[in-house]
Order: C-alpha cells, then structure tokens, then sequence
C-alpha cells in the first residue's frame, strides 16, 4: 500500500544522508518504533504484574496479622 506521507526539509535530508531508498528507510523506522513500543508495553505490564503480586502478598499478611 502507498500513502502519501508529508516531512520537514530537514528531516527528509537526514534520511537522504543516510540512504538512497527512503521508502525501506521510513518502513524500517516505523516497524521498529512499533516493536520497540510494544515491547515497552510488556515491560511496563510486566513489572506492574510483579508489583501487584507483592502488593497482594503483603495484603495478605496485613490480615493474617490482623486475625
């Protein structure tokens, strides 16, 4: 699929310094901008995950205290 797609000057002559096909360069650029956000995703969730273990762990023994 082709989309039109509108940059700055200067961006396009930082592409232009490092390739002469833009097309695979801008393709390359964004599938890895959105590999990289989803893997931060999973890294994010991941550690929210862990603390919400040791969250309900700690819960748990507030209230084995408690009884």
């Amino acid at each position: 699929m082709s989309i039109p797609v509108n940059l700055p000057e200067d961006l396009v002559a930082q592409i232009d310094e490092m390739t002469t096909n833009r097309a695979s360069f801008i393709e390359e650029a964004v599938r890895r901008l959105l590999r990289d956000s989803r893997e931060s995703v999973r890294d994010e969730v991941d550690r929210i995950n862990e603390l919400a273990d040791e969250l309900n762990r700690e819960a748990e023994d507030v209230l084995e205290y408690r009884s």
